[in-house]
């Protein structure tokens, strides 16, 4: 049987001293805290310096993915290309377009080697040598092929001369080798694709200038100071108009990508947070209508926020990712919410004409459990992504909970002084509201009373259509298309405009997953099965393109090679060469090549070909290259995740000298385990959350009528937002699935405050408990609102859904909580009240 409710309570003494002694000693409390606030700020600016966009910092350093590219890392000197994309505008300015390629690549090859590695405008150099080389890289039986067939000719032409008998009706064997030179053009599409060894194409109207990036650094910085420089050369040269008119320029490949999310994300950041302190400013002014409730609630709130970020480092966060990078303005706006509910009943009872002193005991009497309730049940919700391994929630998990519960501290023990300085005597003290005053709460209290059993029967009915239309939310909601989940411009004015229009003229990815092994023979044995796959797997022939080692830039039997082509210069004497059709003598001149033909060592090699297979110990062939191609299909997650699957499983079929399978390294395994990451992560964060939450209800309230309707008010808000994500179509991805566990959190707030607030009242009048709280409640969520609202001026896409499913969270957790919630009761409170009237 649930315990009577209680009545009325005043004010214990233990909380009268408490209020006394933070009084008396508040000067030294706030020396105390702003002295560490500098501290905290210094660490959160490093924190923010320290900050990170791309995928990997998502994930945890023990995946599998993040340590095959640090291993990477440590064994060659990287594989990033810089686009230089120029749009000419038209097939006519393409020369114009290569000039000012031209004079750009003369500056940037004076780059040091440590920012540029290198500069390409084509394939010329590639060409060149494999010309001079041709017949070392011709297959050995081809040039036994045309040994054979000039042995022939020579026979011929010999008996000829011997006068032997010789059949004239007999033509002689020819000296034609069209069909050896068709079967390697054949293989050479580059000589379609760039037809004057320029990265070019008159169809796309585009030239590209190749900038192979230094070293391997995961930062942004040195990127950006190389656009810097490059877009700093281009204005030099007089830009393109200089050129011709209406040619533009953008840049492409990953170093692009990382500076533009970067960018994107500190000038989101910027903006956002000026927008949210505005709104938080304004809404305080409009709700208290007493202009020290801001930096009352809003210094201490700046504070918490440093401190939170500062107190992180020792659960070890040392840097920010895209997921955490906006918890600045989301701390603001739920952790001011602690405080709303303190000033609301200090407020209360000034107005009341109860003095400054006593109007602090009955606020922190009245508001002490409730919201340390709440902040509890907000740190659990946020501290639930801690139990995952993903460091994007982890993160979001770190520093979520401990600003819930530093604001909650900082709200009770740095707000108290700072009022009564405030508010020094009734000219300072809030003045009484006019009886006219509009206040929300007050029309929705007077609507719940009017037609209490209506809005009881809209939320059911709202409630069974979100669980119906909620029945078929799974794990097939989760977003895997990686492409919606960048900068919403970038495929009109970003990187993924220009990566699109440089993967046309290129015809292919410039970057490769890599597969790192111990041995040449475990690279020779996983390149030999993923070369048989390529032909037979549906999945690795939709997204692999070619599959690279050593060899394939290498030629083998290099001496048995030279054998056969000293021997063919040999029998090719003047009188035979003769017989070879003027047309056909540069078939036979590539076909043996220079006469002082010697093998190719690995150091005489471009270093194009060998762009990540060389590692810093000098060896070459210890690396396979597998190169997508260049489609849509690289993008989704549920091939990338098949993709890392084959590769993983042909990496661990062929294990190393140690008995180690290979590591593979590159995007495709990261987005895969981002999504599988995610998968597993995702449902035990919710449980825990959920179950936290309820326990701490539970220790709360005990077992009584509120516990039930207070879970049954979460339900119902969570159950609605379920709903609506799925009427929005919006897919659940690794930043907005924070929105579910969060919202047990923060959801739960409003019905505790609510419920709180009619228990002290000796629940007796839950309308009045609405108009007294629901005004703070609402505010709360108004503020908690704004935080979430930021996201909705990100730029990333997967933010921005953060902030959608965020906000609408609030406001199905908040309806819920001050409209069905009181309807309810007070149909209970009615339907008990005529079961005891006597009768007769």
């Amino acid at each position: 049987m649930a315990p009577a409710p209680p009545q009325r309570t005043l004010p214990s003494d233990r909380t009268r001293a408490y209020v006394a002694w933070v009084l008396r000693h508040g000067k030294l409390i706030w020396a105390l805290a702003l002295l560490a606030t500098v501290f905290a700020a210094w660490r959160t600016t490093r924190l923010y310096m320290s900050l990170r966009s791309d995928l990997e910092s998502l994930l945890p350093t023990s995946a599998p993915s993040v340590r095959a590219l640090d291993e990477l890392r440590v064994r060659t000197t990287g594989i990033r290309f810089l686009g230089v994309v120029i749009d000419t505008g038209n097939a006519q300015n393409l020369p114009a377009g290569e000039k000012l390629v031209d004079d750009l690549a003369a500056r940037i090859e004076k780059y040091p080697a440590q920012q540029v590695a290198a500069v390409r405008k084509g394939i010329s150099i590639e060409r060149r040598f494999i010309e001079d080389h041709a017949p070392l890289y011709a297959e050995l039986a081809d040039l036994k092929e045309a040994r054979k067939r000039i042995e022939a000719r020579r026979d011929y032409e010999a008996a000829k001369v011997a006068e032997a008998d010789l059949d004239d009706a007999e033509p002689p064997p020819p000296l034609d080798f069209a069909d050896l030179e068709a079967r390697y053009k054949s293989k050479d599409t580059s000589s379609q694709r760039y037809p004057k060894d320029r990265f070019s194409s008159a169809e796309q109207h585009a030239t590209v200038l190749l900038v192979e990036v230094g070293g391997y650094a995961t930062g942004t910085e040195q990127a950006q100071e190389l656009l810097d420089k490059i877009r700093a050369e281009i204005a030099s040269l007089g830009g393109t108009d200089h050129y011709a008119p209406g040619m533009h320029f953008g840049f492409a490949g990953d170093p692009a990508i990382s500076v533009e999310e970067l960018s994107a994300l500190k000038g989101d950041l910027t903006f956002s947070s000026l927008v949210v302190l505005g709104l938080v400013t304004l809404v305080l002014l409009m709700y208290y209508r007493w202009w020290r409730s801001v930096p009352a609630l809003g210094i201490p709130l700046l504070v918490s926020v440093t401190w939170s970020f500062a107190l992180s480092g020792l659960f070890g966060v040392s840097e920010l990712n895209s997921n955490s990078a906006f918890l600045g303005s989301i701390i603001i706006g739920n952790g001011v919410n602690f405080g709303i509910i303190l000033m609301a009943r200090y407020v209360e009872e000034r107005r009341r004409g109860v003095g400054v002193n006593e109007a602090l005991v009955l606020a922190v009497h009245g508001t002490r459990t409730g919201t340390i309730t709440a902040a509890a049940a907000a740190a659990i919700a946020y501290g639930s992504l801690m139990t995952t391994r993903f460091r994007g929630f982890w993160q979001f998990g770190v520093i979520g909970g401990l600003g819930m519960l530093v604001c909650w501290a900082a709200t009770f023990v740095l707000v108290p002084p700072l009022i009564a300085w405030l508010d020094r005597s009734d000219r300072s003290a809030p003045r009484p509201l006019p009886a006219n005053a509009w206040n929300i709460t007050g029309p929705i209290a007077r609507m719940v009373a009017r037609i209490p059993r209506a809005v009881v029967i809209l939320g059911a009915l709202v409630t069974v259509a979100a669980a119906i239309g909620s029945r078929h939310f799974g794990w097939d909601r989760f977003e895997t298309d990686f492409s919606k989940m960048r900068r919403g411009d970038t495929w009109k004015v970003g990187e993924g405009y220009w990566g699109h229009k440089m993967d046309a003229v290129l015809g292919r990815y410039l970057t490769p997953v890599v597969i790192l092994t111990d041995s040449p023979a475990q690279t020779e044995a996983i390149a030999s099965e993923l070369d048989r796959l390529i032909k037979t797997d549906p999945v690795l022939i939709e997204l692999i393109d070619t599959v690279r080692t050593v060899h394939d830039v290498l030629p083998s039997e290099q001496e048995a090679k030279i054998v056969e082509t000293q021997a063919i210069r040999k029998m090719l004497t003047p009188a035979i060469r003769a017989k070879i059709p003027q047309d056909k003598r540069e078939q036979v001149d590539r076909l043996t090549g220079p006469a002082a033909l010697v093998p190719i060592r690995p150091a005489d090699l471009p270093s194009t070909f060998v762009t990540g297979m060389l590692e810093r110990d000098g060896s070459l062939d210890k690396a396979v290259l597998v190169y997508p191609k260049p489609t849509e299909a690289t993008w989704k997650g549920k091939l990338l995740i098949a993709l890392a699957e084959k590769l993983r499983a042909v990496a661990a079929h062929h294990p190393g000298p140690d008995g180690r399978p290979a590591r593979v390294a590159g995007s495709a395994p990261l987005s895969a385990d981002i999504t599988e990451s995610m998968a597993s992560d995702g449902p035990r964060s919710t449980a825990v959350a959920l179950a936290g939450v309820l326990v701490l209800i539970l220790a709360a309230f005990r077992w009584s009528r509120e516990t039930l309707l207070i879970f049954g008010s979460l339900f119902m808000g969570v159950l609605w937002l379920v709903w609506s994500s799925m009427l929005m179509d919006v897919r659940i991805n690794f930043a907005n699935f924070i929105a579910f566990p969060i919202t047990f959190g923060i959801g739960v707030d409003y019905a505790v405050n609510v419920m709180w607030r009619y228990r002290l009242d000796g629940a007796r009048d839950v309308l009045g408990a609405v108009r007294s709280t629901g005004g703070a409640v609402g505010l709360a969520s108004a503020t908690t609102i704004i935080g979430y609202s930021s996201l909705l001026l990100a730029n990333n896409q997967a933010l921005f859904s953060f902030g959608q499913l965020s906000v609408v969270g609030e406001i199905t957790c908040l309806s819920t909580a001050v409209i069905f919630l009181p309807a309810l009761f007070l149909l209970l409170d009615r339907s008990k009240s005529k079961s005891v009237q006597p009768t007769g």
